[in-house]
């Protein structure tokens, strides 16, 4: 997982909010998944996933089956945020993702975390090779950024 924040390509900026915070006012541990999911969305649609109703349904099906998540410093009621994103690898039908989530005002690493998610046939359900054109999608945000594993 890179703490080196120059790797991240994609920010997606939050305030949290009092029904993220429990009785300590701090960002409960559990929200920072529903955090990560947000902007591993967006940074779909920002390299150009067509996002929509049947987007995760038919479209471009994945199956989430890893996650971690580091706590450095716990965000509090009206902190902002900011979500940053990248993909660290492709291989045959998976993608490894990391998560960075900083102080927006001081850039403090709060949060650091890992997705692995698997693309699926949408009729069957079993892994099957990331296609060619999201390939290229990946490829062309990341840059040099990215490994491709066959």
């Amino acid at each position: 997982m890179s703490t080196d924040l120059s790797k991240y390509r994609h920010d997606y900026p939050m305030r949290v909010r009092s029904f993220h915070v429990d009785r300590q006012n701090v960002v409960h541990n559990i929200w920072y998944f529903y955090f990560l999911e947000e902007a591993r969305v967006e940074y779909l649609r920002e390299i150009g996933l067509p996002i929509d109703e049947d987007a995760f349904i038919s479209h471009h099906r994945f199956y989430v089956v890893r996650n971690t998540c580091d706590y450095y410093r716990p965000a509090v009621f009206d902190d902002e945020i900011i979500v940053k994103t990248r993909t660290e690898y492709v291989k045959n039908s998976s993608v490894g993702l990391e998560h960075a989530i900083v102080n927006a005002h001081n850039g403090e690493l709060l949060v650091a975390a890992t997705h692995i998610i698997v693309h699926v046939n949408a009729e069957t359900n079993a892994p099957e090779r990331i296609p060619d054109y999201l390939r290229d999608k990946i490829r062309t945000h990341e840059g040099d950024g990215v490994r491709f594993v066959e």
